[in-house]
């Protein structure tokens, strides 16, 4: 029994060959007027075209258009060749390419499952990156954000070294939380001043935060030589309005934001031997300008962080913003300092060992710390379970 679809590919495979079409029809024992038929309807809607129409509509129905079919793949490939500092972070999905079509005017825009279905028809897929498992939040007390400049999250990446230098390089990391907008610096060591101002640096460039997240490294949580004492990094977020919050210790997945941003970026600026300072802090604000103005987010509305932020009104640190970085007072506010409870029912806030209960081991528990009163309280799944004086030591 003759297979027809069989017959047309073959004489296709043939004509691109450079077959004669009087070779094409003897080989294939049909008629010159069917090769040339199958062969035009090649041309116009590539190896698709070789399958029956529907007889109804005489149409393939939702067919993407060739021509925008190529663009898609051509977008690909060239987001995928990293060829340029423009696309060398780049995201390459569905959203990217479809955004690009927008910028170019092509109609009809395609969905986010057709570009995807194209893609993986012509083998451009990549396996999903999986960096960080995802994490269940409803009893997980941690600040969550639904709006640019909610939550910033805050980390040091290190110590990293150059070709053929001793020096122990980091990389400082701020990261919106929610719209995913980046600033980063690369520096030598990871000192208190340079953290006081990499964070200054940030909010004259990101905005103030309502919030900033740390893990607990003795440059953000640290309390120096006396328990209940505040660090200048808390004392700098305090000063300008900011609520410090600090994750669990040992929980740096619970920093998931800015966790998976140092996953996805690490590899690909390390794979290149960089022998100068000056290289990396070169190739880091490529990263960044990449990330804020061209990776493109469906929470976002299929828009960059820069697009985004467009539309807010951001407070911004003034750009000869000045403060007293070694005598910085400790202004009325509070932090934040979230703890697992372990079995003996003891929990630290700032040096100092505070009784929560064994009845609440291995639960989450909030600390709100409040400068003025001088107290904390302890919540626990929203419930308040103790507060007490809490004399600070301020110097």
């Amino acid at each position: 029994m003759r297979n027809e679809l069989s017959d047309r590919q073959h004489a296709i495979r043939m004509r691109l060959a450079s077959e004669p079409i009087a070779t094409i029809y003897r080989t294939l024992q049909r008629s010159e007027s069917w090769v040339r038929k199958w062969w035009h309807r090649y041309l116009s809607a590539g190896g698709e075209g070789l399958y029956d129409l529907s007889r109804a509509h005489n149409t393939i129905v939702d067919r993407t258009p060739m021509h925008i079919e190529r663009a898609i793949l051509a977008i690909r490939r060239r987001l995928n060749a990293h060829a340029t500092a423009q696309t060398r972070y780049a995201f390459i999905g569905a959203a990217t390419i479809r955004e690009e079509l927008v910028g170019l005017e092509f109609k009809p825009i395609p969905t986010l499952r057709t570009i995807e279905r194209i893609l993986q028809r012509h083998n451009l897929t990549s396996p999903r990156l999986r960096l960080a498992r995802r994490l269940p939040s409803s009893s997980y007390p941690g600040p969550q954000a639904h709006d640019t400049n909610q939550v910033h999250q805050v980390d040091l990446v290190g110590p990293r070294y150059l070709t053929g230098n001793k020096t122990k390089f980091y990389f400082y990391l701020c990261k919106d939380a929610f719209d995913q907008a980046v600033y980063a610096e690369f520096h030598a060591g990871n000192d208190l001043e340079q953290v006081l101002v990499f964070l200054i640096h940030a909010w004259q460039r990101l905005g103030l935060p309502r919030m900033v997240q740390f893990d607990n490294g003795r440059q953000f949580y640290g309390a120096g030589r006396y328990a209940r004492s505040l660090n200048r990094v808390i004392r700098l977020a305090l000063r300008l309005g900011v609520e410090p919050v600090f994750i669990p210790e040992a929980r740096p997945e619970r920093n998931g934001s800015v966790e998976n941003f140092n996953g996805w970026f690490q590899p690909l600026v390390l794979q290149r031997p960089f022998a100068r300072a000056a290289d990396v802090r070169r190739e880091l604000r490529h990263l960044v300008l990449t990330v804020n103005d061209q990776h493109v987010h469906q929470g976002l509305g299929f828009r960059t962080p820069t697009q985004y932020r467009r539309s807010k009104r951001l407070q911004k640190l003034p750009a000869r913003f000045t403060l007293d970085l070694k005598n910085i007072p400790v202004a009325t506010g509070k932090l934040t300092i979230i703890r697992w409870v372990p079995p003996h029912g003891y929990v630290d806030i700032l040096g100092e060992s505070v009784k929560v209960g064994r009845r609440l081991r291995f639960h989450y528990v909030k600390v709100t710390v409040e400068t003025h009163p001088q107290r904390f309280k302890i919540y626990h799944n929203g419930h308040l379970i103790k507060q007490c004086v809490f004399q600070l030591h301020i110097s």
